[in-house]
């Protein structure tokens, strides 16, 4: 993951340099093709979702040997700013790219896909495209706006990682979410749910860290509530984005604590607690999109990507 964070600096500085304004020539060039990346809440560091995003976007490069787009990544610290930038890449900042893909990386921003998308008011002299994370399908837009969304169900991967808990004998097991009012996740946790009383016959406990998007970026807390959950638990299936840290953190200064799982990527590395990983492999979804885009091949408006397509699946540690 470091090595993808080191390449993410690097084409981001690649960017700059390829998006910088020259002193000596005011006209505003129009490029052909520009990808604007709108990342979840907090952005590349998470050490799951976001920096696969990055990943993907690397590998499309590697693949052709070059980037003939301009591209732009954006790390959203609040709703407001992802809004403002939503509005700012689908607004003026168009007519400087006669095409633009306005990639939105969460299923968190929905509700801004849809007011776009409803805006019956909006115009724009060039082409605007927007591919939205995790989400079904999207309205038909009041306007030129062509929209595209996809999502990757957790439900069997989940349902997999809750069958191994209760088959390796673990008595306590709770699912944790970050956000009790994100739909996605709390399928993620119906999953795990039904996977382990399918063997036992009884259900896990639940838990929320918050009731809503801030849940993602509650790292300290998530550490701060692992007494308790140690004391009560003794497996996690947490469903936390960056917030996941905060428990990795706790294990690596109390290796007897509860068993966990990673997220998105191998999270084995953090800590030895790890037991398993729900792998989503959301860079190779990506790559496959930015590839159809940049050849001008049609996208589907709604695709789902299960357990079949080997886009998610669950993969247990070998210790």
């Amino acid at each position: 993951m470091k090595g993808i964070l080191k390449l993410a600096v690097c084409a981001i500085a690649a960017v700059a340099v390829l998006t910088s304004c020259s002193k000596t020539e005011p006209e505003v060039t129009v490029v052909d093709r520009r990808i604007v990346i709108l990342s979840s809440i907090g952005g590349m560091g998470d050490h799951g979702y976001n920096d696969l995003v990055m990943s993907g976007l690397l590998k499309s490069y590697w693949a052709r040997g070059r980037f003939d787009a301009h591209m732009f990544y954006l790390g959203p610290e609040t709703m407001e700013e992802a809004e403002d930038f939503v509005e700012r890449w689908t607004g003026p900042e168009t007519k400087t790219a006669k095409h633009t893909l306005l990639v939105m990386c969460s299923s968190d921003y929905r509700e801004l896909a849809e007011k776009k998308l409803a805006d019956r008011d909006f115009t724009s002299e060039n082409e605007v495209e927007m591919l939205v994370f995790e989400v079904p399908e999207l309205p038909e837009p009041q306007n030129g706006i062509k929209a595209y969304s996809f999502m990757i169900p957790m439900y069997g991967a989940s349902y997999d990682a809750g069958v191994f808990a209760a088959q390796n004998g673990y008595g306590k097991p709770l699912v944790w979410l970050a956000d009790e009012s994100d739909a996605l996740t709390r399928k993620a946790g119906e999953g795990f749910s039904d996977g382990y009383e399918s063997v036992t016959g009884t259900a896990p406990e639940w838990r929320f860290l918050c009731d809503d998007w801030h849940g993602y970026t509650m790292g300290g807390e998530a550490y701060a509530q692992m007494e308790e959950v140690s004391g009560q638990n003794d497996f996690i299936f947490p469903v936390m984005g960056g917030s996941n840290m905060g428990i990795y953190r706790y294990l690596r200064e109390n290796p007897d604590g509860p068993a966990v799982v990673g997220m998105d990527v191998d999270q084995s590395i953090y800590s030895a607690n790890v037991v398993g990983n729900i792998l989503k492999h959301i860079d190779v979804v990506l790559q496959g999109l930015i590839e159809d885009w940049m050849n001008g091949n049609p996208i589907e408006h709604y695709k789902e990507y299960d357990t079949q397509s080997g886009h998610i699946e669950w993969s247990p540690v070998a210790r």
